[in-house]
């Protein structure tokens, strides 16, 4: 045990110190780091990616871009945080970590850990899928940090997603980033408290990713989050872009804003004002006042799969859609598949958007709610009958999820009407699902569907 301390300390100073060297390096430099790891790499699937971000480099693709604007526009901290804890630890230093989860559990670990660490929120905005866990309570910080503990020790995890309510409310936050140097910490917020001090903190901690929610344009975000919304949130991309600090925006997709939030307009906008990522959703009715209509149609959907595709190959931006690429993901990430949600009580959802649970981090390990059979069946069900163009359980094949939640009796609703989506919203939702399949189905089997970029052979 001593000695395994030892190789892991060794190995943590080392990554610390290559992390420095790779930050201050350009991306044709980074290119050719990529095809001695394209050499060395013992997982296949390793291999395959380093040679794509290899040859997109090497073609002038965006993406080299990207890493050129990385380079230039972040904190010397935020650098080398990226590359340590997105790269290094995922490729290098937690490899052995996993192995010896998956041989002691029998499945592999998750990617990602998503928690509401507060039901607290300064805005009310209309049709948000937290808005009925309660508006009062925060998840104890010790809970927080067990779980921050087990996904790092255990399950050789460095990656979380902190939302809410709104998480920038919880100032002892800062001090749990500071004490896991190793992980980063994605958070979703509103942006409307991040002041020039929040923001230089952040950029010193190096390992925190703002994702700012906004709707589009100043009359689209105000409509929804309310007056004076869109001016706080060009603020606080401002305080975050002269910082440094690595950050991009979360916009949900509804049928009133899916054309502009993939326009040209809004993606150059959101470049100019520093962005890196961007975070595609689309509104599901869960939250305050579930409403079918604000869905983007089956139409609306084609045009954001084909028009992501579009953008991320044109501009420099890392932009993700969490249901148009399941063809990257290989269908769902549910269950633990790839990524599992904590509500702000403490209940261990498969789903930020699939409000049921059979247990609480209070009361259990997230290893021993992943065991659970409800778990289990969502992980072995995926990807369905394989077209990951239909990766969703909710929105996608809907009587999927209706039937795991019948099949156990211990599974749960954790808050009041979140059982109308399997109740009175199914009919709504298999015709809506049955839409989407009319258009997803050809595409996939004649072999038109779009990954997050082209490979080498392409």
């Amino acid at each position: 045990m001593f000695l395994k301390r030892v190789k892991r300390s060794a190995g943590e100073k080392f990554l610390e110190r290559i992390s420095g060297h790779i930050a201050e390096a350009s991306p044709e430099r980074l290119a050719r780091m990529w095809g001695l790891f394209e050499k060395v790499a013992a997982n296949p699937e390793d291999r395959l990616q380093a040679a794509r971000f290899r040859w997109l480099v090497e073609k002038g693709h965006p993406f080299g871009q990207w890493l050129q604007r990385i380079g230039e526009e972040l904190s010397p901290e935020a650098k080398k945080a990226l590359i340590k804890n997105l790269y290094g630890n995922a490729w290098f230093m937690n490899r052995s970590i996993r192995e010896n989860f998956k041989k002691r559990e029998g499945f592999e670990p998750p990617y990602i850990i998503v928690v509401d660490v507060t039901a607290r929120c300064n805005l009310s905005c209309a049709g948000c899928w937290a808005g009925n866990y309660g508006r009062e309570s925060d998840l104890d910080l010790e809970l927080i940090e067990k779980m921050v503990e087990e996904a790092e020790n255990r399950m050789g995890l460095h990656f979380f997603v902190f939302s809410g309510g709104e998480p920038t409310l919880r100032k002892d936050l800062l001090g749990l980033y500071e004490r896991h140097p190793n992980s980063q910490f994605q958070i979703y917020t509103n942006g409307t408290l991040i002041d020039e001090s929040m923001a230089g903190r952040m950029a010193e901690l190096g390992n925190v990713m703002p994702m700012v929610s906004i709707e589009g344009d100043r009359e689209l975000t105000d409509a929804r989050r309310g007056d004076g919304t869109y001016e706080k949130v060009m603020s606080a991309m401002e305080n975050l872009r002269q910082h440094g600090v690595l950050f991009g925006f979360s916009a949900t997709a509804t049928r009133n804003n899916a054309k502009y939030v993939m326009s040209n307009e809004f993606i150059e906008k959101m470049i100019k004002k520093g962005c890196l990522y961007g975070w595609y959703f689309q509104y599901i009715p869960v939250g305050r006042n579930p409403d079918t209509d604000m869905m983007v149609t089956a139409k609306q959907r084609n045009f954001m799969r084909r028009r992501v595709y579009e953008l991320r190959n044109s501009y420099p931006i890392f932009l993700a859609d969490f249901w148009n690429d399941g063809t990257e993901t290989r269908g769902c990430m549910a269950g633990g598949k790839r990524y599992l949600h904590v509500t702000n009580d403490g209940d261990i959802e498969p789903c930020v958007f699939c409000h049921f649970a059979v247990h609480n981090i209070k009361e259990t390990s997230l290893t021993d709610a992943l065991k659970h059979p409800f778990f289990r069946d969502i992980r072995e069900g995926i990807p369905y009958d394989g077209n990951h163009l239909r990766p969703c359980m909710l929105i996608d094949r809907p009587w999927v999820f209706r039937d795991y939640v019948k099949k156990y009796s211990d599974v749960r609703p954790t808050h009041e009407g979140a059982e109308t989506l399997i109740t009175g919203l199914s009919e709504e939702m298999d015709r809506r699902a049955e839409k989407w399949a009319e258009v997803a189905g050809p595409v996939w089997e004649n072999g038109q569907a779009l990954e997050l970029y082209p490979y080498p052979d392409v």
